[in-house]
């Protein structure tokens, strides 16, 4: 009998390291079910990131990291794939000027859900996006690039 009561005083003592905290407000009804599970299969990202502060900060921080991400993967792909340009820095600038870069934005995400919870007496919001970025998107990014960078395009219409 010892050994129950023992077992479930542990038990409950460990039950509020795995709570989340208060759901207080959220974009939607119901969490959507893409939260949970691992998108990279499906060849599609999923960012979050968490602030204190307030939701705008939050959702600055996501879209900052999702763009600092695609201009990484695009960089390093057109750094493994250019022969005449390898300077690293020229084609990350590039990259950051690209229209494909600047359209990063909510209306181009697939979804996006946030959450404002109350965690051990302090405000959390957290925003998550999903993106569609994968080997295609890249490549698309990468040709835009090079494409705008060639003298031919300039030269076709000046014609």
């Amino acid at each position: 009998m010892k050994k129950y009561i023992l077992i479930t005083l542990l038990c409950l003592l460990t039950l509020p390291s795995f709570a989340q905290g208060k759901l207080i407000e959220s974009s939607e009804e119901k969490r959507p079910a893409w939260i949970k599970r691992d998108v990279d299969r499906y060849d599609i990202m999923k960012f979050c990131q968490e602030s204190t502060i307030s939701l705008d900060n939050a959702k600055e921080k996501a879209f900052e990291e999702l763009t600092n991400y695609i201009a990484n993967t695009v960089t390093t792909y057109l750094v493994s794939t250019n022969v005449t340009d390898t300077d690293v820095n020229v084609l990350r600038k590039r990259v950051e000027a690209s229209d494909y870069l600047r359209n990063v934005s909510e209306s181009t995400a697939i979804q996006t859900y946030w959450e404002h919870r109350l965690y051990k007496k302090q405000d959390l919001y957290k925003y998550y996006i999903l993106y569609n970025f994968n080997d295609t998107e890249k490549k698309k990014a990468a040709l835009e690039i090079n494409r705008k960078a060639s003298g031919t395009t300039s030269e076709l219409d000046k014609l």
